[in-house]
């Protein structure tokens, strides 16, 4: 067994050893002088850089990055990235807050040299060398520049006077064995950079506690830090007169002082440099001894009264570099600094020797503190391409993350409410799970720019991780260990690819593990992540989700008591139970029976599904699903005081067909979706009843009830698209019965404004076409089914698919709910014989909802915000356009909406309508007061999953 180990090591050991041999890499030296004025938000500076070329090929040109350039517009890589995550915050602000560099003036070895822009991003330009740069030779590269600092939307810029200075400078971009790699400044992708030395000269006015990568060299400045151990600051309010009018203003940060100074700091052997700085930090420095006897300064840069918890922040600083020395190889550097970023910034960013970071409470800070300050060997040390291979940093960290919490039962907690106290990893484990097991994750080696936003998180830390600890588990933790620490002795300072990753796994495992490393580019769980059991939950009783978010089972059950009403069956009282649960099973069922205390009958609803997942099809995600449902409807008193109430029964199968996204970042969700029903409804019969007494005929009015059965066939199609600017949907949907088939198309579009809120527009276009001859009596049978302008009354509900207090109500409150269909007014003539804009032809609709400023809405005065909207409807149907209709052709109601508890509740006040509403309002509404006049909606679907973020869900 020994010899056929060796035989297997030694091609291992030739290979990394020839690998070695061949290896180069670029040697970038900086010096930087930079001044900051904090009236403009702007910085000017000078930088020299020697750029030696070790690798075997002379070069023409150096790519370079202009960074700041991506905070130009909004037509960066930037911009685009962050609106396709989501954030419009960058897209809509206005100039002020923009950022760029200019004034550049390159000179190479003193001559003036060209640069041409890249033909596709902003922030990146090519430099043409004046005479071609061959093997071993460098030269020496200078330009001034001006940086307009942009607000701290993402990775760098200001915020008030709290200064977060990355990605400031013109940066050579990284040539190695593959090549160049010029990149853009992402939000979501980091970077690849060639070490180098730094020799950075900061001037600021003279009260900004400054806080930047590698050592200071002033004394002087030292010992005015230290003397910032206790320093305090709490904004203070004052009264200015501006325009002739007096205003309490808040100012958040202390004056700067007039005088200036200058600091120095220099460091070794890093790939970046960045620095911060504000007037409030408070300054805690300690030591820390390493095990090679060397003494490191620890700083912890911190803003005071807003989180004591902070106070603990060096003991945090001081943990993370002893145990990263421990499991990697000692932390080279002599100084390691944490510094504490506005609410504004991201949870944490790494820079060589320096990271920033924010926390909500003090076990969420060790755990940022940990992770941030571990990137200092996994990117800082060991520097991949973060940006092509993310795993390599972001994962293998996160494995050390998780491992120090499983053997210090400590970790950061990102909820702490009724489910108890929930670790970072717990989370990501059952979002993960949700992810994997609906087949929408994705693969661990892929470049950052190819994750949508959850799986970017998922994937890269949380999956990347476990495969970590799966890769431990092969080689056994020692000989693991010994690996780890192999790998960072003999890639510390270099750019180290997968594949040297892999060749050192190798050479301690022993063996080829190439069926290992295949994971990395396949979906799913990592084996051994499996998980079983049953686990029953109160959810009255949360803590029980958290035990199964700590410890998932493969069936969760929930049940507890269950509550519901309408004006029938009164007040309902039952139980439920479900096992839908994240992640969620194949399988899932819902169940709400319930007693009605109104009319003394069984109630309630249930539901199963079933899901089939396909990887390889155009149909991602089969369901297969059956709901049913029974609640009474309408009651009817007779002549004799005897209430009879009406029930309706419906069982709806169907299936949905999910279709894949082109691209797992397209927000764009699309399905087909089948659903038969079949409704059985009480309806009452009315006979007379003759009979003969002698010479008398008595006639006795008398009813009956009986079951009404209604079948209909329903086939949707439905695309949304939930991008964050100017999202949109469209739904066509086709209904059959035997009688007729109804065609409507819906569509919604929203305007964002700038400011926030904005324009929704609805389009509803509807034909009805009768499968046999158009008579009468079918018109009247039909009725409920034809195509409205006015919003649908409970009646009109047909499929029962929304919720009404008083279904069949025409009087009082209950009588004014609506639900949006067809042509969408908000307006009622519910009491005509024939209802205004109803048709058995054709209609169309446009509506429109704006929401008020909260400058101009008067029910900011409120204590509670209630957002204020301006609706407008529009529409017109076949009647109006036949000749010698005197209808009027397009019908128009406008009002105001609130729109309350997410858009659950909508009430609608209609101030202006045409003329066949107001004769109806008139004529119908006695007493013309304004409440008779609103209609209210209630979206019960807005507390569905519709809600829940598709990329995770869906």
């Amino acid at each position: 067994m020994k010899k056929l180990f060796l035989l297997s090591v030694i091609p291992c050991l030739l290979s990394v050893a020839n690998c070695q041999v061949n290896y180069w890499q670029q040697q970038v030296n900086y010096t930087i002088d930079v001044s900051l004025n904090d009236k403009e938000n702007t910085l000017d500076g000078y930088i020299r850089i020697e750029y030696a070329n070790n690798s075997p090929d002379t070069l023409h040109f150096i790519w370079f990055h202009i960074w700041p350039n991506a905070y130009k517009n909004d037509k960066t890589a930037f911009s685009d990235q962050l609106l396709q995550n989501g954030n419009t915050a960058f897209y809509f602000s206005g100039k002020e807050k923009k950022g760029y560099i200019n004034r550049l003036d390159f000179k190479v070895d003193n001559r003036t040299a060209e640069t041409q822009d890249h033909p596709q991003y902003i922030d990146i330009i090519k430099l043409i060398l004046p005479r071609p740069l061959p093997p071993a030779a460098s030269v020496a590269i200078s330009t001034p520049f001006h940086v307009k600092l942009p607000y701290n939307f993402s990775r760098g810029g200001y915020d008030g006077q709290h200064y977060y200075i990355a990605h400031w400078y013109p940066k050579p971009a990284v040539y190695d064995k593959n090549g160049w790699h010029p990149m853009p400044l992402l939000d979501q992708g980091e970077f690849y950079s060639e070490f180098g030395n730094y020799d950075v000269t900061i001037t600021v006015p003279e009260n900004y506690a400054v806080a930047a990568t590698g050592e200071l060299q002033n004394e002087e400045e030292k010992a005015w830090l230290k003397q910032r151990e206790n320093f305090s600051w709490v904004p203070v309010k004052e009264k200015v007169t501006i325009k002739g009018a007096t205003k309490t203003i808040t100012k958040t940060f202390p004056e700067s002082s007039q005088k200036t100074k200058t600091i120095r700091y220099l460091q070794h052997h890093v790939t970046d440099f960045a620095w911060f700085a504000d007037k409030r930090f408070r300054v805690r420095h300690d030591t820390l001894l390493l095990q090679s006897g060397r003494v490191i300064d620890c700083y912890a840069y911190f803003i005071p009264g807003k989180n004591e918890y902070w106070n603990k922040s060096l003991s945090f600083i001081k943990n993370a570099v002893k145990t990263k020395s421990e499991w990697l190889g000692e932390y080279p550097y002599n100084t390691i600094t944490v510094v504490q970023s506005t609410e504004n910034s991201a949870a944490g960013t790494e820079y060589p020797t320096i990271t920033i970071l924010n926390a909500g409470d003090e076990r969420m800070l060790e755990y940022i503190i940990r992770h941030e300050v571990g990137h200092n060997w996994l990117y800082g040390i060991l520097a991949s391409n973060e940006r092509d291979f993310p795993w390599m940093d972001e994962g293998i960290n996160s494995y050390y993350d998780h491992r120090y919490s499983q053997s210090h039962s400590r970790s950061g907690s990102i909820y702490a409410g009724s489910l108890g106290s929930l670790p970072v990893e717990e989370i990501e484990k059952i979002l993960f799970q949700t992810k994997a097991k609906t087949r929408l994750d994705q693969p661990i080696a892929l470049p950052s720019e190819k994750y949508n936003t959850v799986n970017y998180n998922l994937s890269v830390y949380y999956k990347a991780a476990k495969w970590m600890e799966y890769l431990q588990n092969i080689l056994e933790k020692e000989n693991f260990d010994a690996a780890m620490k192999a790998y960072f002795e003999k890639w510390k300072f270099k750019h180290p690819y997968p594949e040297d990753f892999k060749n050192i796994m190798e050479q301690y495992a022993g063996k080829n593990l190439d069926s290992a490393f295949q994971l990395l580019h396949t979906k799913g769980i990592i084996p051994g992540s499996t998980s079983g059991g049953t686990l029953f939950v109160n959810y009255l009783n949360p803590k029980g989700y958290g035990d199964h978010i700590r410890q998932p089972v493969s069936s969760l059950i929930t049940y507890g008591p269950a509550l519901g009403y309408n004006m029938y069956d009164k007040y309902m009282i039952g139980a439920l139970f479900t096992n839908i649960k994240l992640p969620p099973s194949r399988f899932q069922f819902l169940m709400a029976p319930l007693y009605a205390t109104g009319s003394k009958k069984i109630s309630g609803l249930g539901k199963i599904k079933y899901s089939f997942y396909n990887d390889n099809s155009v149909i991602r995600k089969t369901d297969l699903f059956l709901n049913v449902s029974t609640f009474s409807n309408d009651e009817f008193t007779d002549d004799d005081g005897k209430k009879n109430i009406l029930s309706f029964r419906k069982i709806v199968p169907g299936f949905r067909l999910t279709l894949r996204p082109k691209d797992p970042r397209d927000p764009v969700l699309k399905f087909f979706q089948f659903k038969s029903y079949f409704i059985k409804e009480d309806r009452l019969r009315f006979f007379n009843d003759t009979s003969i007494n002698g010479t008398d005929t008595i006639i006795t009015f008398r009813y009956r009830k009986e079951p009404e059965f209604v079948s209909l066939g329903q086939i949707k199609f439905v695309m949304e698209n939930n991008r964050a600017l100017y999202p949109y949907s469209a739904e066509l949907n086709t209904e059959i019965n035997k009688d007729f088939v109804r065609l409507a198309f819906t569509g919604h579009y929203f305007f964002n404004y700038s400011n926030g809120g904005g324009l929704s527009v609805r389009l509803f276009a509807g034909k009805f076409i009768y499968t046999r001859e158009k008579t009468l009596s079918k018109q009247f049978e039909t009725g409920r089914y034809h195509l409205n302008m006015t919003g649908p009354n409970g009646y009109e509900d047909y499929t029962y698919s929304d919720y009404f207090i008083g279904r069949n109500k025409f009087e009082k409150l209950p009588s004014q709910q609506i639900m949006m269909r067809d042509g969408g007014f908000k307006v009622r003539t519910d009491l005509l014989a024939d209802k205004a804009g109803k048709t058995d032809e054709w209609l169309a609709a446009v509506n429109f909802s704006t929401t008020v400023p909260e400058k101009i809405n008067p029910l900011t005065v409120l204590p509670v915000k209630i957002p204020l909207k301006v609706f407008f409807d529009i529409g017109t149907y076949a009647e109006s356009w036949k000749r010698n209709s005197e209808l009027d052709r397009f019908l128009i109601n406008a009002g105001f909406q609130l729109s309350l508890f997410k858009e659950i509740l909508n009430v609608y006040v209609p101030v202006l309508y045409s003329p066949v509403y107001r004769d109806y309002i008139r004529s119908v509404i006695v007493d013309k007061k304004l409440v008779r006049t609103i209609s209210f909606s209630i979206n019960i679907s807005g507390l569905s999953s519709g809600k829940i973020d598709r990329n995770l869900v869906y």
